[in-house]
């Protein structure tokens, strides 16, 4: 088992390798092994399947053991990564192909089986050295992945990688502290010391932890990496960021707040709010101010990609919200949507992917009327944002839900109704992103377009019956959810394979006849439909708008600035962005060193001599006067 437990770490890792040796070979060798390799990855991790494996030394660094292990709480977080890694690796063999440097491929496909293999040891990591090891890997190999889509990505990839230096500087503060009085830096340890110190030490260290967990998750307003990152990004890449990544700082979160520490202990170290402990009421604050402004944003962007990218910023604020009641359901409905937002994340996002794959853009107001040559993606793209919005019978609904409960029982009504805002947003900007893309008039440059390759669909088709498999039957994912809290000592939560039969606040849920219902409802509106008289069919230029006849260069969908009387509501709003706060600290590291620092580091060696000489002159004036240099 523990050499099992390594070679499901190693096993992406070795693929990577392998494939950019194979890409030297031929391009299906460097293909096939990326397949073959994401796949055994995520095979192999069925034998974990409600294991729990305390600890096994794999290593030892600094006098502290690297600790691998695992329990149902890291067995969901690994189906996360390697199933969606698997699902872009066959998405990309054909969307990538456009690519004529084949150098640049063949890193392209080592870096993606590396940021998997990278989270695979996070997710195992017992110890904070081993986390942090491959926090670095992760952040690192995605910053080459992103900064892959051209000139544009760079910018996004030099905010992305500076953002996580810096969360990484403060989690490695963290560590050093903790190192100091433990010596060690196991997780057993560390919850060892943290129960006997004091209460500014504790609450020092989760701030600085959760930064980095922050900076990686996207919360507001750490998150000002993210709308460019994924938007530029290689189509394949943004579902790996949106949907698996930014879960990493999740994860983390998860992993402090009730492996390292518990909610009794910080309870006992600070007055709480709602029976919640002041810090985690905080980060259920930040959580909730991610999910209404980002939101808002997501409304106002006229790109596909971006628009995507900033509900991500908001659906990760349901996932922190969730763990940061520290209730049993409000926990499980966080973790659960942390799976359910890989699914229909990833599934947008493919299916733009697929969008620009074939009309070369992802701007909203030049696309349209695709329903009929790409019917495919518009189902996939309607049960995306069906699941999205958090209505039933889809995913996103359940988990949703479970946390709307959560905090009303709570009584924390304010932080309900900002779900609640963020919800009825995202109908907003998913009737966008739909409306934009597949209804209304169809330029006459796409009339050839048609849907994807048959290697690009099926990513998309396995993502697409997991928003209804798990929003019909969510005891699936629950049976894991529930067992991995109890190893963390949270109270059993009562559950079928349908929903929760007891009755709560919001009464009890049962998917299973919401979707039978909903189900009636369709065969009844469809045999109305059948029955009552058709309309005529016409076509798309039969029409007027205004009184003015539509031609071909006449759109008579209003696609450009579809919300502005709404932007215009919040563009105050806008003028306090911490996106300006972080552009006026890099054009003030610009000045600095533009008309400082290249005074200095001039290049000029004998600017350096007389460097050296000043020096020295200095040193020997000071030991003349009587000073000590040593």
């Amino acid at each position: 088992m523990n050499a099992s437990l390594e070679l499901l770490l190693a096993t992406p890792f070795i693929g990577g390798l392998l494939a950019f040796i194979g890409g030297k070979v031929h391009r299906w060798i460097r293909n096939l092994i990326a397949i073959i390799f994401s796949f055994a990855t995520a095979f192999e991790i069925i034998g974990y399947y409600n294991v729990t494996i305390k600890g096994i030394v794999w290593g030892k660094l600094f006098g502290s053991d690297l600790i691998l292990q695992t329990n149902p709480i890291t067995w969901l977080f690994l189906f996360i990564v390697t199933s969606a890694s698997f699902l872009i690796v066959l998405f990309s063999i054909d969307d990538m192909r456009k690519e004529e440097d084949e150098l640049k491929l063949d890193a392209y496909y080592m870096y993606l089986l590396f940021v998997e293999g990278a989270m695979v040891g996070i997710v195992l990591a017992g110890d904070l050295i081993t986390f942090f090891m491959f926090w670095e890997i992760m952040s690192w190999t995605s910053y080459f992945l992103i900064i892959h889509g051209g000139k544009r990505s760079m910018a996004a990839g030099y905010k992305y990688i500076i953002m996580s230096v810096i969360g990484a500087y403060a989690m490695f503060l963290a560590m050093a502290m903790l190192y100091a009085k433990a010596h060690s830096l196991v997780y057993t340890d560390v919850a060892n010391v943290l129960l006997h110190s004091s209460p500014a030490f504790v609450i020092w260290t989760i701030v600085l932890l959760a930064i980095g967990f922050f900076v990686k998750a996207a919360v507001m307003p750490l998150h000002t990496w993210l709308p460019d990152a994924h938007s530029e990004a290689p189509s394949p890449v943004s579902p790996l960021l949106s949907g698996v990544l930014i879960k990493m700082g999740a994860y983390g979160l998860f992993v402090v707040l009730y492996g390292l520490i518990s909610v009794k202990l910080a309870g006992s170290l600070m007055p709480s709010v709602f029976s919640t402990p002041l810090l985690l009421y905080i980060i259920q604050w930040l959580a909730a101010l991610s999910i209404v402004l980002a939101t808002f944003l997501a409304i106002m962007q006229e790109d596909a990609k971006r628009l995507l990218a900033y509900s991500s910023i908001s659906q990760i604020g349901y996932v922190v919200l969730g763990i940061a009641t520290g209730t049993s359901l409000g926990v499980a409905g966080g973790l659960f949507h942390a799976l359910n937002h890989a699914i229909f994340k990833g599934l947008l996002f493919l299916v733009v992917g697929a969008v620009i794959y074939r009309t070369g853009t992802r701007n909203l107001s030049e696309l349209g009327g695709l329903i009929k040559k790409m019917p495919f993606s518009f189902v996939a793209l309607l049960l995306g944002i069906i699941a999205l919005a958090g209505v039933p019978p889809l995913n996103g609904f359940v988990s949703k839900w479970m946390i709307y409960e959560a905090l009303l029982q709570k009584k924390e009504v304010f932080l309900l109704i900002m779900a609640f805002v963020g919800s009825t947003g995202a109908f907003l900007y998913v009737y966008r992103l739909v409306h934009s893309i597949f209804l209304g008039q169809l330029p006459k440059k796409y009339e050839n377009v048609k849907d994807v390759p048959i290697l690009m669909q099926i990513p998309i088709w396995v993502l697409a019956l997991l928003t209804i498999v798990l929003g019909i039957m969510p005891g699936l994912a629950m049976n894991v959810i529930v067992k991995g809290m109890a190893f963390f000592g949270f109270k059993p939560i009562a559950y079928n394979l349908f929903g929760f039969p007891q009755g709560t606040a919001m009464g009890a849920l049962t998917t299973i006849n919401i979707s039978a219902g909903l189900a009636i409802a369709f065969v009844v509106a469809w045999i109305l439909f059948i029955l009552f008289p058709k309309s005529r069919k016409v076509s798309q230029y039969d029409n007027y708008a205004a009184g003015q006849v539509v031609t071909e260069d006449l759109k008579y969908n209003y696609s450009y600035g579809f919300y502005m009387s709404f932007s215009r509501v919040i563009k105050p709003i806008l003028k306090w962005s911490i996106e300006r706060v972080y552009n006026y600290w890099v054009e003030a590291a610009k000045i600095f060193g533009d008309y400082y620092m290249r005074r200095i580091y001039t290049g000029n060696l004998e600017t350096y001599n007389a460097y050296i000489v000043i020096v020295i002159t200095l040193a020997a004036a000071f030991v003349l006067l009587g000073g000590k240099i040593w």
